[in-house]
């Protein structure tokens, strides 16, 4: 066999564990990975105008696939701009390999501040990772890319990192590496006891209710979530960060909880005797800063986690179970139906549900702001034209999306890491990763101008998505809460923003402004009526 360099090796390790797409930014320190995998038709680099942006495309892409996605930056400054989407991805547990050169080996020997892109690499990403290591030979290049691949997507997922010189680069392995795939491990399974338990605990149960999370999602049982509530009529709401996990167009999904949703889920739960939580965290958002404004003091809390360090970390539970999602939901599921084969009777659950949907729909449609160019107008008209083909990515515009849409697809935001900037490249992600679905980024203007230099890596790679920019001309929420705070002094929260339209067909992407409610419903008509790159600048007012 041939000799092989080590950036060679690393990336068909990579290619070994089914990667495609490698989104970063190149240096000079990273050329011959680059290379690696130039030499590779299968494999595409995905090149961003930010590794920010390269970030966030990853996020959306592994958060569509459900797979691990992987980035490529450098040292120092590339490193240190994708730190906020590792942070993001560590709040959220998603699986990125982030992979950064480094300067070579007789460099990082000298004084950090003496050296071209010199620090604490590893030191900076360890907070924010499951694992963060540097390559010091190249003899240990087979072992740390399993351990960081395996800590990466397995357990609770999350980011990892790995820094590699550049001189070892080129260095010539001593041996080849084995790219033999290890069998994936087998979700343990359900202890019965805890089954019969849950079980008990459910039918004992007067009003019961289940709160989904995003582990739901990345375990692949939204099928069982549907089946237990069907079967027991248990009305379900999802997290802050999980919108869409529980299709909204099923009669007994309530939305999400929690900042920025509909009011109408917390009274279920109020009036819940059981919270059944399935790969939720109980977290700040969907808690609304965990109180008991949403769960209340007496319910009972029966939590299902991968991850035991969450179960009962903000909420008391009556039963506490570390298990795969869906593997619980499978023995729960079919201990249920030995004991009750019958659907449960219609106790009007479902019809509550739908009389305190219209009647919140109904006054929100009263409202006489509603006669303009206003978020909520905007989001009815992008609502009722929805398909349940699209996937939505939003930032900027969280709350107003999570209130004004019925999502039968998981929206995709920032989550509790709440950061702006974020949805346009996410947007790329994820139609990098559901070609076949219309994606939609949904933003303010403010979080758009973060990255709209990021139009020019949808122009270069071909990537048509639907961008709705909801303009004020100013970061919306906090000069509202600025004005109502501090005496209608407003200070930093004022933007400047250039015309969008004329600056999208710059970018390659077809233009739109929009200044009358009349506007709306045509033009996001044409947007979704074909898989064109298109960007809307809806003026409000």
């Amino acid at each position: 066999m041939a000799e092989t360099n080590l950036a060679d090796a690393l990336i068909e390790y990579l290619s070994s564990r089914g990667v495609v797409n490698i989104f970063g930014v190149l240096a000079h320190t990273s050329f011959a990975i680059g290379d690696a995998i130039a030499r590779r038709p299968h494999m595409k680099f995905i090149n961003a105008q930010h590794e920010g942006g390269a970030g966030n495309m990853a996020l959306g892409y592994a958060r569509a696939t459900k797979k691990p996605a992987v980035c490529l930056v450098s040292a120092g400054g590339g490193a240190t701009n994708i730190v906020t989407p590792v942070a993001q991805a560590h709040k959220e547990s998603v699986p990125l390999f982030v992979i950064s050169s480094d300067i070579d080996t007789a460099a990082a020997a000298k004084s950090p501040c003496s050296s071209f892109h010199g620090m604490e690499h590893v030191r900076l990403f360890q907070p924010i990772t499951k694992q963060s290591a540097k390559l010091e030979r190249i003899e240990d290049l087979g072992s740390l890319l399993e351990s960081l691949f395996r800590q990466a997507t397995r357990g609770r997922q999350g980011p990892v990192f790995l820094i590699v010189p550049e001189d070892l680069q080129h260095a010539h392995l001593p041996e080849p590496l084995s790219f033999t795939r290890t069998a994936e491990p087998v979700a343990p399974a359900m202890d019965a006891a805890a089954a019969r338990v849950a079980v008990d605990l459910l039918l004992q149960a007067k009003t019961p209710v289940v709160l989904a999370g995003t582990g739901v999602d990345w375990a692949g049982a939204r099928d069982e979530v549907r089946e237990l509530a069907e079967h027991l009529l248990l009305p379900v709401a999802v997290s802050y960060t999980a919108k869409g996990v529980f299709p909204e167009n099923e009669p007994l999904a309530l939305g999400c909880l929690g900042f920025g949703s509909r009011p109408y889920p917390r009274k279920f739960f109020q009036n819940a005797d059981l919270i059944l939580a399935i790969g939720a965290t109980f977290s700040e958002g969907t808690t609304m800063r965990f109180g008991h404004e949403i769960i209340p003091a007496n319910a009972k809390v029966v939590q299902i986690d991968i991850d035991p360090d969450e179960l009962g970390s903000n909420y008391p539970t009556a039963l506490s179970i570390q298990a795969d999602a869906k593997v619980a939901l499978r023995a729960i599921i079919d201990e249920v139906k030995k004991r009750q084969p019958k659907p449960a009777a219609d106790g009007g659950r479902a019809e509550a549900i739908k009389e305190a949907k219209e009647a919140w729909k109904n006054e929100v449609g009263r409202k006489p702001a509603n006669n303009g160019l206003t978020y909520e107008s905007v989001m009815r008209a992008l609502n009722d034209l929805l398909t349940g083909n699209e996937i939505l990515t939003t930032s900027g515009m969280t709350g107003d999306t999570l209130r004004g849409i019925d999502a039968v697809n998981p929206i995709i935001h920032a989550g509790e890491f709440r950061a702006i900037g974020t949805a346009l490249a996410t947007a790329m992600g994820v139609k990098l990763g559901r070609p076949e679905a219309r994606v939609i980024c949904v933003t303010g203007d403010g979080s758009f101008m973060m990255e709209q230099q990021e139009l020019a890596t949808a122009a270069y790679h071909k990537i048509p998505i639907f961008v709705l920019i909801l303009r004020n001309n100013a970061y919306g929420g906090m000069k509202r809460d600025q004005i109502k705070s501090y005496k209608g002094r407003i200070i930093g929260t004022e933007l400047f923003i250039p015309d969008l339209p004329r600056l999208a067909e710059l970018y390659g992407a077809k233009g739109v402004a929009v200044t009358k409610k009349e506007e709306l419903k045509p033009v996001f008509q044409e947007a979704l009526a074909a898989d064109d790159f298109v960007v809307v600048d809806v003026k409000l007012d």
